[in-house]
């Protein structure tokens, strides 16, 4: 069970969703929803890959382990956590602390399976859910008033494009090990 929720959150189940609500706001005319989609997805994936590289520099320079932030956690907050904060933000408007009930849940949810597997620490988990809670909080203060109609074609599709790709696998941190190791940047022999 643990596989099958964080599977959910793997690059490979995050991308085709994102990609899918950016295509369906744009169709359905909410511009200034597209946007501010694509813009905080696309900053907090990179802050994500960011920490993660600076991790990699980190834990070679001190001959450490390496740290690597949960980019599960950072991405299903501002992907799903994202959604229900703009499905409720009628109603968190008023308390914009209260969007960070949907978020956290989420944070909570797949984080506890990144540490069931074994694949982050405590620490990394953490960091991701601040960094994926941030972004759903501007999700909720930026995208302005979400058109009713819209509800009605995203919900669908997010479920369908999310059990379509759900099972495949990315490798994200496996190709960010490699294309940005510290060893092959900087080989220590000539």
């Amino acid at each position: 069970m643990t596989d099958f929720i964080t599977d959910f959150a793997d690059q490979a189940d995050i991308l085709p969703v994102v990609l899918t609500v950016a295509c369906i706001m744009g169709l359905r005319g909410w511009w200034q929803g597209m946007y501010v989609w694509s813009v905080v997805i696309v900053l907090t994936l990179g802050v994500m890959l960011l920490l993660k590289i600076v991790g990699l520099y980190y834990a070679w320079l001190t001959q450490t382990v390496v740290i690597s932030p949960s980019g599960h956690v950072a991405s299903a907050c501002v992907a799903y956590g994202g959604l229900l904060v703009l499905l409720w933000r009628r109603q968190l408007v008023r308390y914009p602390v209260a969007m960070l009930v949907p978020l956290l849940g989420v944070a909570v949810v797949i984080g506890y399976t990144r540490l069931q597997l074994q694949a982050h620490t405590m620490g990394e988990v953490i960091v991701g859910a601040l960094v994926g809670c941030i972004g759903g909080m501007v999700l909720g203060m930026k995208c302005g008033p979400v058109p009713p109609s819209l509800w009605g074609y995203l919900l669908p599709c997010v479920v369908c494009i999310a059990m379509v790709f759900h099972g495949f696998h990315m490798g994200a941190e496996t190709t960010i090990r490699h294309v940005f190791s510290p060893e092959e940047l900087f080989p220590t022999h000539l």
